[in-house]
């Protein structure tokens, strides 16, 4: 309470001088044009994908890359993964001999298809 009575002048002319700046900016200047820059930046944008995509539509692919003797000697070391056991179907139903609750520390014994 003390402070509030010490600066009062420097708090209400603080408060005058926002409230000042706001009533200014609220009513005594232009609506920004930013409606206007969006739509003419929104447009030319648009029309650069166009002209861009009528560009894709021209392209034309060299296929005799798959025939050269360089690309032919090229050698695949892909790897085969075996097939897995599958999981449950749903992960998330609860296992069948366990509790409600979910901390209580039973122990649930499951048995896993066995793999090849």
């Amino acid at each position: 309470m003390d402070f509030l009575k010490k600066n009062m002048v420097p708090i209400g002319a603080g408060v005058v001088l926002l409230a000042g700046v706001y009533v200014y900016s609220a009513y005594f200047t232009s609506p920004s044009s930013t409606a206007l820059t969006t739509s003419d930046s929104s447009e030319a944008l648009s029309q650069q994908l166009l002209v861009t995509l009528q560009n894709l539509h021209t392209i034309k692919l060299d296929n005799s890359i798959f025939s050269d003797p360089a690309f032919q000697s090229l050698t695949d070391f892909g790897v085969v993964i075996p097939p897995e056991a599958v999981g449950r179907r749903n992960p998330f139903v609860p296992l069948v001999g366990a509790s409600a609750g979910a901390g209580s520390g039973a122990s649930v014994n499951v048995q896993l298809p066995k793999t090849k």
